[in-house]
């Protein structure tokens, strides 16, 4: 002990002395708590194991003024094995421990080092072994039997070599992080590849880009402060997607001079040269697909990029790009699909002489209704496109059948209850998730909650959840306009009719919230109705039709 602090003392013109206050720690600058946290965080943790506490203080004296990279070092303490791996747990991003090896017992820095390498499974942390008894521990033994990093007496550490001693551990410490970032860094890119390709909306993509350049920017120890943004601009609009950090609350902007005119201005000049890195602020670069829309990355930081985060930003983009393309071509040819599905359902509805818009009017019906009893939006979606086919089958009904303006007799009716089965055998035999949806919708909207329906008499649950939105949507519509064989009724007709059909013919559940909802229902029939060819009309409605 007395030789240590004769070394330091030999070496004190070398020491600058921090002021402190009573209880040993730096004052305050007086900046606000955020800030200091921020610091905190990004200062490299030491800790002292050592049972003698002069050890702590002439330690902490000659490292005060000690900075590695522009930042400071931060101490902690422990006056025991058990401490020190107690001390581990709680700051498993302690960079380096000095750690005596005679404490509690002859050889407790010896166990403490088996137990933070076996134990903890930390083999990050820096070990650097001091002694005071050098024989007692041989160097060459323990340097073989253990995984330290370096192993040293305590006469040998003179202020100058303290500092040499530790400069070269956390150099070690950086590096070995460095590598295990990158690392992870690699397996995230390698793993998320498939989510971006499986990603359908620029929203749910642009979180995911974010986030993993996030991952591969942040970094503790230098304090970088990463915010970023992903826009995407068309013939229309240029919309904020997604944002984080302190472009947060920027999400779904219309306006991307949200982001400041002049940062927006600096982000079209790196692009424009065609060197997104060339900036002092960050990182930039666009997605441009063959459809015209154009998404972009833009990441702010506190600091320069590192050469190698680059390096996983441009793996980061190419996969991103590779996904963006993907899914705006994904969404041309559902958009295609669509519009041949809604094609194809006019063309159907057209033989039996009703309302264009029909189809559209039960496809939004359907989504509406879907969203409201709890299925997810991807669900909703699908019924949406998929609902319009549901009078499909009708191809296959004769026009005498189909256009009839009077009751069907029996023999009638069992060619027009056809249409079920025709639109099912149609259907059913694609693999798409959107045909194999309409083929369901085909085949049960004409079932009843009470199993009075057809073609299969299914009742309650045993009829698909799609049959049964269909059900009343489509009746609400086919009550609420013209048909060949009837006029359209007024809507406050067409709600009894659904609420006498509760628990018979309708799913009760379904339309307790058509009726609890009436007001989006309504909004939707406004705008795809024709209000022309809907007079009021108080008649006994022909229902054997429908």
């Amino acid at each position: 002990m007395s030789d240590l602090r004769d070394d330091i003392l030999l070496d004190e013109d070398e020491l600058l002395f921090a002021d402190e206050t009573v209880d040993g720690t730096t004052p305050s600058s007086g900046s606000d708590s955020a800030k200091e946290e921020s610091v905190r965080s990004s200062r490299w943790k030491v800790l002292i194991a050592d049972d003698d506490e002069e050890i702590h203080s002439l330690t902490k004296l000659v490292l005060a003024d000690f900075r590695f990279e522009k930042q400071d070092l931060e101490f902690l303490y422990a006056k025991s094995g058990l401490e020190a791996v107690e001390m581990l747990i709680e700051h498993p991003d302690t960079a380096l421990i000095l750690l005596d090896v005679v404490m509690e017992s002859d050889d407790a820095g010896l166990q403490t080092v088996r137990r933070i390498r076996e134990e903890l499974h930390n083999s990050f942390v820096r070990i650097i072994l001091r002694t005071g008894q050098p024989g007692q521990a041989p160097e060459q033994e323990v340097v073989s039997n253990y995984d330290i990093n370096d192993y040293k007496s305590k006469t040998e550490l003179t202020a100058q070599k303290l500092s040499t001693t530790v400069t070269s551990a956390l150099r070690s410490y950086r590096d070995i992080r460095a590598i295990d970032r990158n690392r992870q860094g690699l397996e995230k890119l390698n793993s998320l590849s498939g989510e971006l390709l499986s990603c359908k909306r620029t929203v749910d993509l642009a979180q995911l880009v974010l986030d993993a350049s996030e991952s591969v920017l942040a970094n503790n120890h230098d304090g970088n402060v990463v915010s970023g943004v992903f826009t995407e601009k068309s013939d229309q609009e240029c919309r904020i997607m997604q944002g984080d950090g302190e472009f947060a609350d920027l999400s779904g902007e219309l306006d991307v001079d949200a982001l400041g005119k002049e940062f927006t201005e600096e982000v079209d000049t790196a692009l424009a040269v065609r060197n997104p890195n060339a900036t002092s602020w960050g990182f930039c670069t666009s997605f441009p697909s063959q459809g015209g829309t154009e998404g972009r990355l833009i990441l702010r930081t506190s600091r320069p990029i590192a050469e190698i985060e680059i390096k996983l930003l441009d793996v980061l983009v190419a996969n991103t790009r590779a996904a963006y393309e993907n899914m705006h071509l994904n969404r041309e040819l559902l958009e295609s699909q669509n519009e041949m599905i809604l094609t194809l359902g006019e063309v159907v509805e057209s033989r039996s002489k009703e309302t264009a818009n029909h189809v559209m009017r039960v496809g939004r019906y359907a989504q509406c209704l879907a969203q409201l009893t709890g299925l997810d939006q991807s669900e909703s979606e699908l019924l949406l496109h998929a609902a319009p086919l549901h009078d499909v089958g009708k191809i296959g009904i004769p026009d005498a059948v189909l256009n009839k303006p009077g009751r069907y007799d029996e023999d009638e009716r069992k060619v027009m209850m056809e249409h079920s089965r025709i639109g099912w055998e149609i259907l059913r035999n694609s693999r798409r998730e959107l045909f194999q949806a309409a083929a369901i919708i085909a085949h049960q909207h004409h079932e009843k909650w009470d199993g009075q329906g057809y073609p299969s008499g299914l009742a309650g649950e045993d009829i698909h959840i799609y049959g049964r939105i269909v059900a009343v949507a489509d009746v609400f519509d086919a009550l609420s306009h013209a048909r060949v064989y009837k006029p359209a009724m007024p809507i406050e007709q067409c709600l009894e009719i659904l609420q006498e059909g509760r628990g018979s013919h309708f799913d009760p559940n379904l339309i307790d919230l058509f009726m609890d909802n009436l007001d989006e229902f309504l909004a939707i029939y406004e705008e795809l109705t024709d209000q022309d060819v809907t007079p009021a009309f108080s008649a006994e409605p022909e229902l054997q039709n429908i």
